[in-house]
């Protein structure tokens, strides 16, 4: 406050100091030299009337006439009583308007920011907080809820303003109502479809309105998010989180492992990865340090048991095309699964096998469920696919090779051809 105030005398004495050398100025040194100008042009006449009686164009009566009326009009205009008389009341007067000036201008200004300024501003920060708070007191309406309250009216009239609907949800969560910003969500997912960055906001909102629980509609999301876009590394971070509470700790682990070398320059989120990683690992009975393989020896032993569909299970043969064969190592993964039609991507039942175990033929039934409470055999139709897998992860990715059957009835006892034809980009 104390600089604004010295900055606004400096300047108005900057404007005074401008002002008072031409007030101060005695009109006498004016006159002065008015006098010199007057002696000056009164000689040029004079060389001016001789000039003329030289050539004869002026008698030399007439000539002293001219001269004469030329030396009365310089005595008219020289006036030396009066020139000296009235420069020093001038000098006097102007004395008086600077020392007038001195005291107007400043409060001339002062009052004028008072009336059209913001005077407000020169006081401390705290005291306009202070203020600010005393003012709302009285039960008016906040700024943050003020602009809240036009939004959602601007949302009424437009509803149609995908934006808007972004910005509501994006403060609600900033107010902690969770309830209100899964709604708002809800509504931008309407209207601009299964954008993934929606998907996670809408996800994230709606977890925290369940006091952080990922099951039901935000895992829905987020596995749907993370199918979208594979590569993100909020949806890896999430998708991992819903599979570890589901208990689905090896696809956990596969989302985890793929976001762990994406986040090497943030040494925080690095970290916590690694534990989330070491639990889930710890969780699923592995060792530290060694990529998740799932436990493939009961589901090995059950397909080969069986030589048809039991009252829940669905024959598979499956056999790789001719154009990748020799181009795919005999130890390389092979994944042979069951999924829903619909919802998540997760498999209901999956066996392990090598590629050089191909062509095979095994049965998919309960007893290769990833997760106990999602069976094949509370499905009617699925998705009946195999991979093989370059990297040997349970999660798909470049390079991959696979092939899938569509529907596929889990009771109906047919056998299931599966053919290994399609290069995943």
């Amino acid at each position: 406050m104390m600089m604004f105030w010295m900055i606004t005398a400096a300047l108005v004495l900057a404007a005074l100091a401008m002002l008072a050398p031409a007030l101060l100025r005695s009109r006498f040194s004016d006159d002065l030299d008015r006098d010199r100008q007057n002696v000056v042009i009164a000689r040029e006449r004079l060389a001016e009337f001789e000039e003329e009686r030289r050539l004869g164009n002026l008698t030399e009566a007439q000539f002293e006439q001219s001269k004469t009326e030329l030396e009365q009009s310089l005595v008219l205009d020289l006036g030396d009583g009066d020139v000296k008389s009235s420069g020093g009341e001038t000098v006097a007067l102007n004395r008086w308007t600077v020392a007038a000036l001195l005291v107007l201008v400043p409060a001339l200004t002062l009052g004028l920011y008072n009336h059209l300024g913001s005077p407000e501003l020169t006081r401390p920060l705290d005291e306009r907080m202070a203020s600010a708070g005393e003012s709302h007191q009285d039960g008016s309406m906040p700024p943050v809820e003020q602009m809240m309250a036009t939004l959602v009216e601007r949302l009424k009239e437009n509803p149609g303003d995908s934006e808007g609907w972004y910005l509501l949800g994006r403060s609600y969560m900033a107010l902690k109502e969770y309830g209100k910003a899964a709604g708002a969500f809800e509504k931008l997912n309407q209207l601009v479809g299964d954008e993934p960055v929606v998907l996670l906001s809408w996800a994230d909102a709606q977890a925290m309105a369940q006091s952080g629980d990922l099951s039901g509609k935000p895992a829905e999301l987020i596995r749907k998010a993370v199918v979208l876009l594979p590569d993100d590394t909020t949806a890896l971070w999430l998708a991992g989180m819903v599979e570890d509470q589901a208990e689905n700790y090896e696809l956990a682990i596969g989302y985890w492992e793929k976001l762990e070398p994406m986040i090497q320059d943030d040494p925080q989120s690095k970290e916590r990865v690694a534990n989330l990683l070491e639990s889930a690992r710890r969780k699923a009975d592995l060792e530290v340090g060694i990529s998740p393989q799932p436990d493939t020896t009961s589901q090995i032993d059950a397909a080969s048991q069986g030589d048809s569909a039991t009252a829940s299970g669905i024959v598979v043969r499956v056999d790789l095309a001719p154009e990748f064969k020799g181009k795919v190592g005999p130890e390389e993964s092979l994944f042979i699964y069951a999924k829903a039609l619909s919802g998540p991507k997760m498999p209901l039942a999956a066996v392990r096998r090598t590629v050089k175990e191909l062509p095979v033929e095994l049965t998919l039934d309960d007893s290769s469920a990833m997760i106990p409470a999602m069976k094949l055999s509370g499905f009617d139709q699925v998705v009946v696919g195999a991979r093989v897998s370059r990297s040997g992860e349970a999660v798909p990715g470049s390079g991959d090779l696979t092939g899938e059957v569509a529907p596929v009835t889990v009771l109906s006892g047919d056998v299931v051809e599966v053919l290994i034809d399609t290069l995943v980009p």
